[in-house]
């Protein structure tokens, strides 16, 4: 039974050990979803040749997939804007609720005329 004990824990410090090189070998290599470089880059036009009309159809075929390829990026973004916006006209009726309120709750609960505070003037008489 000790045999297996000792085999069992050798087994888990070997497991272990393979785990913790990979990791390490993983953070070597640094991948972060979505942040991949792209070998796809807008390139600018040459003009001054006449000669490359396939060469700038070719390029501008190029430039719209690039181009593309970042819209379709932002298009998920449209939804959260449209939810932000929402939720900010939502916020904002009600923060102008509660500025009513606070309104309406000081004009009723103030006094209509000051009080009377007795005792605060000076009488020279005595």
């Amino acid at each position: 039974m000790y045999l297996y004990i000792v085999l069992l824990t050798k087994l888990l410090i070997i497991f272990f050990g393979i785990l913790i090189i990979y990791q390490l070998f993983l953070a070597h290599f640094i991948f972060k979803e979505g942040l991949e470089q792209q070998t796809q880059q807008y390139k600018d036009y040459d003009v001054n040749n006449p000669n490359n009309a396939l060469i700038l159809s070719q390029q501008n075929a190029g430039n719209i997939a690039f181009l593309k390829s970042r819209i379709d990026d932002l298009i998920p973004l449209q939804k959260q804007v449209a939810d932000i916006s929402g939720n900010l006209i939502t916020l904002s009726d009600k923060v102008d609720e509660i500025i009513l309120q606070q309104s309406n709750f000081a004009t009723q609960n103030l006094p209509s005329s000051p009080p009377e505070i007795s005792g605060t003037s000076f009488d020279d008489s005595e």
